[in-house]
């Protein structure tokens, strides 16, 4: 009697601890739902938002107006990428930011090439022969529920979310590919959830398979996987407790019956 309870209860523990790869592989043609919102047939350009901060650098060949906005150093790529405070600018609540000699320049919802073109069309008025380079350089995302949870920086344009899941040495089997979401703010710092299936293929063409500053991705645990067996050897450790268990159940309750 005892024999068979062990046998259905190790029974059930295989199949409810299965993991098959239809519930992990990604680019499936028939997996779950998509995000709400449309497909898309372009990469989104993301826009600029209140608590973004930009790095300007200014590029001229009039040696005083060099000193003026960018203290004598000449700047390259380098440089660049290391701006200090001094050169970097925080888009206000209001949308602007407050530049030297200018003023309030509204930047909210424009590009980084559009912020460009603006801080260029009214720099030239003073600078005839300036050229203007701007970068957003507090691009951030976090991960979490996953191994790794984070802040990440966004290193590269068109960061999809496979390249940010690998950054986690990717999603672990216990993680639910069905229910990922994606928390991200509007251009009016309103927050928008949306809950998808990352296994579709077609979430290549939706607008949230690319990272944008600020989203947060959230995978949570997949229900079905109560014993948390992700690996032949935690696999190993517990049908290793669970024939302790059951050899100490028929040791010590034999002798009862």
């Amino acid at each position: 009697m005892l024999k068979r309870i062990i046998y259905i209860v190790l029974s059930v523990t295989l199949l409810s601890s299965c993991v098959t790869t239809r519930r992990v592989n990604y680019l499936q043609d028939k997996a779950g739902k998509l995000p709400d919102s449309s497909l898309i047939d372009t990469i989104p350009v993301y826009t600029l938002k209140a608590g973004d901060m930009v790095a300007v650098r200014i590029s001229t060949l009039d040696e005083e107006s060099k000193r003026l906005f960018s203290g004598g150093i000449v700047s390259d790529m380098m440089t660049f990428n290391t701006t200090s405070d001094l050169y970097t600018y925080t888009v206000y609540g209001d949308g602007t930011i407050y530049f030297p000699f200018i003023g309030n320049i509204k930047l909210l919802g424009l590009t980084t090439r559009q912020a460009k073109d603006t801080l260029r069309s009214l720099l030239q008025v003073m600078i005839p022969d300036c050229d203007v380079d701007v970068r957003l350089v507090n691009a951030y995302f976090s991960l979490l529920g996953v191994s790794g949870s984070g802040r990440y920086s966004i290193s590269k344009e068109n960061l999809t979310l496979f390249e940010a899941f690998a950054l986690t040495s990717d999603l672990s089997l216990l993680s639910d590919r069905t229910k990922v979401h994606v928390l991200r703010q509007d251009a009016q710092g309103k927050t928008k959830i949306n809950t998808f299936d990352v296994r579709n293929k077609q979430i290549m063409y939706s607008e949230f398979f690319y990272i944008q500053p600020n989203d947060i991705v959230y995978v949570q645990a997949y229900n079905g996987q109560f014993f948390g067996i992700d690996s032949f050897p935690s696999g190993v450790s517990f049908f290793s407790s669970l024939f302790s268990f059951g050899y100490l159940m028929y040791y010590y309750i034999t002798p009862l019956f």
